[in-house]
Order: C-alpha cells, then structure tokens, then sequence
C-alpha cells in the first residue's frame, strides 16, 4: 500500500513538469514565472510537513493519509481549472500542503510495522514506487496532452488517490495488534526493537540543538535541490535544449522514474545487509555516499555529450544513482527518531522541500539570465558532491530525542 501511495503521490506531481511547456504558452508566462509555479508546490509543501508528522505522531497514519490523499487528489484535479498565474500559484500551493504528510506518515506507519533489520528496505519499497509513478505519468501525461490538452491531463490523474484512501482506511491497522491477518508470531518479528513506549512530549529544545539532527537535514537539503531538477526542469530541457519532439520527451523522461524503481530497492537491501555486517554507521554512510557521488558524476557527461539520446541517458542515470540513497534518508529517521520517527521525517523533509523551492527559482533564474542549462545543471552537482561529504557527519547509531 505505501508503494502504491508513492506511484500516486509522483504521478501527481509528474504532470506538471510534462504539461509546463504547454502551460507556459497557454498562460504566456515566462521560465522565471514557471519556476515560481513549481516551487508554490513546495512551499506548501514545506510549511506543513512538520504539522502533518505531528498529526501522524498524535493520531496515527491510518486517519491522516486517508483525509490527505483525498485533499491532494482534489488539487491535482483542481489545476486544470486555473485561469492566470495567480490562480495556479494557489491552487499548487494547497496541492503542497495535502502532499506534505505522506512520506511521514509512511515513515511512522514503518516505525509500527516494520522491524529495525528490514527498514532500509521499506523505505527503499515505498520510495521505489515514485520511479515508478513518474515512469507512468510521463508517457500517459504526454498523449492525454497531445490528445486533449494540459487540462484534461489534470483531470485524468486526480482519480488514482481516491480509491487508494478508501482502500487504506478500510484494511490498515495503527496498531500491528489490532489488525485480522497478524499473528502472534508475525507480531513478535514486528515488536523486535521491544514493546510500545508510552508517548511523551517533544523535547523541542533537545531535538533542534542536536548536531546529528542537523547533518541529516543539511544533507537532504542537498538531494532536494539536485532532485527537483529532474522532476521539474528535465522534460523542458529535453524540448527545447536537446531539440526532442514532445512524443520523444515523453519516454525518455520516465528514465529517472524507472532507474528509480530498482536504484530504491536496491539501496535499502544493500545498506541492511552492510548494517548487518558491519554495523548502522558504516551501512547508512556507504550507500548515501555512493549514491550521491555516483549521481553527481554523470552530469558532466550528460551536459558534454552531443547526441540528445545519450545525454538524457547519463542524466537519467544520474538521479538514478542518487536515489540508492533516497531509502537510507528515511531509515536514518527510524534509526535515530525511534518512535518520534514522523516528526524527524518531517523535519528533514522540510529541509529537502527548502532545497526544492531554491532549485525552481535558481534553474529558471539562471536559464533566464544567461540563456544556458550548463551553469545551473553543474550547481546541481555540486549539491551532490556536498551531500555525499555530509553523510560522514551523519551518525545513525546516535538518537535524536
């Protein structure tokens, strides 16, 4: 169900970097007036994380992503219904807001479910499922587009979220206990990390004066800048730098998406199995480092090369070598967060959301400025490089509260 919720959650958000061409020239605004339109997205998104993982902390996942992906499903719908750059401002904005509290209420939900040994690979699950919501967005946003206009894509994709809500607050459980198809024995695997802990106020002063805390939220700052570029600006620079038909455009960027699917997965089962090994700093650390070293090496090549094709391989590969470590973002939150896993998912997302916000404007400011995608492509790279380095500040054998 979290991996579904993830194909929702990308889809939703993969239309409006495919339909942005033909919103610009819909609503006549400018690469600078779009990049606003994609960080009003993140603004919402941004100031609500922490609300939503307190919400999830306060009343549990099952309530919240029910009420959410119904409010978010509504905004995606209701962007086709946009009339100026104001009035999409707005409605991306509440869009934000909605999506803001699923990755952590996913994250608490694991923190219930899931048991210390296998959470690298649940999150890396649950992040998979984005790759593949963006892989099946692109294509299918692309002929509703060509076919029926940017409209009625929007229209099409808010559906998905509805029967995904009424099927989770039908079968989930918040407690692992409560729930018919558990077993004593399966409930004892789940309780490993040891019983339920009485919940507690939050230490706020504590939380936001630790250095770990901090490292975590400066390193997924860095993924949310370099990240965003391939939701956002990568169709565009397909289009028009490469010189791609629409048609085009459209397969080639599900790459990330699908790289994704494997690059999450993979990750999660390639840091538990080093955490089992070697222990949480050495099995978090090597493959958030790899990841984002990995992912900042492909760029170059990708901006160098001159067949179109080739440069949006190395470039898809590049934010599919990055998201090895999208998983161990999260898991590092169970691993330090504990039973406080919602509010440091959210804090961290908040972080990653400011990086977003910063790269909409930033691409579109450069690309407006200098008429070049080579200048804000290597900043991007640079946020990598900066990333894989503050992983070894990063200590997931150290709890945060």
């Amino acid at each position: 169900m979290a991996f579904l919720l993830a194909a929702v959650l990308y889809m939703d958000r993969t239309v409006l970097s495919i339909s942005a061409g033909a919103i610009r020239a819909d609503l006549h605004m400018s690469p600078l007036a779009m990049g606003w339109v994609f960080s009003a997205f993140v603004w919402g998104y941004a100031l609500f994380h922490i609300p939503m993982g307190w919400l999830g902390d306060r009343f549990g996942p099952r309530r919240v992503l029910a009420v959410i992906v119904v409010l978010w499903s509504a905004s995606t719908a209701g962007t086709a219904l946009a009339w100026s750059f104001a009035s999409l401002l707005a409605i991306r904005f509440l869009f934000g807001t909605a999506e803001a509290g699923a990755a952590p209420n996913v994250s608490q939900a694991f923190s219930r479910w899931i048991p210390p040994a296998e959470r690298g690979r649940a999150q890396g699950f649950f992040f998979a499922g984005m790759g593949l919501g963006a892989a099946i967005a692109a294509p299918a946003a692309t002929f509703v587009l060509i076919h029926w206009g940017w409209r009625a894509a929007f229209f099409a994709f808010g559906a998905a979220g509805l029967a995904w809500a009424t099927a989770w607050r039908l079968w989930y459980r918040d407690d692992p206990a409560q729930h018919p198809a558990v077993n004593a024995a399966e409930l004892e695997i789940i309780r490993e990390a040891g019983p339920e802990p009485k919940q507690a106020a939050i230490g706020w002063r504590r939380l936001l004066g630790n250095a770990n805390l901090w490292a975590i939220l400066a390193m997924y700052f860095t993924y949310g800048y370099t990240g965003y570029i391939y939701i956002t600006w990568f169709p565009t620079y397909l289009t028009e730098a490469r010189h791609l038909s629409l048609t085009t455009t459209g397969l080639l960027a599900t790459l990330p998406g699908a790289l994704s699917i494997v690059a999450k997965p993979l990750g999660g089962w390639w840091s538990d199995r080093l955490s089992r090994r070697h222990g949480l700093r050495i099995g978090r650390r090597a493959v958030g480092m790899t990841g984002f070293g990995l992912g900042a090496a492909a760029v170059l090549p990708g901006l160098l090369v001159a067949n179109p094709y080739a440069a949006a391989v190395f470039l898809g590969f590049a934010d599919g070598f990055a998201a090895l470590a999208h998983g161990i973002c999260f898991a590092v939150c169970l691993d330090v967060g504990l039973k406080r896993a919602g509010i440091v998912s959210a804090l961290m997302l908040t972080a990653g959301s400011l990086g977003n916000a910063l790269s909409a404007l930033a691409f579109g400011g450069f690309l407006q400025m200098t008429g070049s995608w080579i200048p804000p492509f290597v900043l991007a790279m640079a946020a990598n490089l900066a990333g894989a380095l503050l992983w070894l500040k990063i200590d997931p054998e150290k709890a945060v509260v």
